[in-house]
């Protein structure tokens, strides 16, 4: 699979909704990118569309320091839940960090900037989405 398909993964947003198609995307079946040029992350995109982005991203481990995402802030809302973490998000606006456990979720509001670091000994994993059509 290749970066034209973000956007319109697995299928055209407006298409989809005129036509009312359900897509099943199974893991296999995901759009798998390294995101990131100064700090590469795994991402996993289920649903890349005019409406919404959602997926899996994956923080490897550090080295002599953590690994974090690139700096970012995205036009929608976002919600992040970790499956297994901890993972750390980073306000540089306000100077200000969260830790978020396994099973719990946190939400950014559009056009806040953040990171996400792994202070930890083992990846990161988070489902997200982002809402930029909302």
């Amino acid at each position: 699979m290749s970066l034209d398909k973000i956007g319109n993964w697995p299928v055209d947003g407006a298409e989809a909704r005129r036509k009312a198609h359900l897509v099943k995307v199974a893991k296999e079946n995901r759009l798998n990118l390294v995101w990131g040029q100064d700090h590469p992350v795994l991402m996993e995109l289920c649903v890349s569309n005019d409406y919404m982005h959602a997926g899996e991203i994956v923080i490897p481990v550090g080295g002599v320091g953590p690994r974090a995402s690139e700096p970012v802030s995205h036009e929608g809302d976002a919600v992040f839940y970790v499956l297994q973490g901890p993972a750390t998000f980073y306000i540089a606006a306000t100077d200000d960090t969260f830790h978020i456990r396994d099973r719990e979720g946190f939400f950014l509001p559009a056009g806040v900037s953040y990171q996400c670091l792994n202070y930890g000994s083992s990846p990161i994993r988070m489902v997200f989405t982002v809402a930029p059509g909302l």
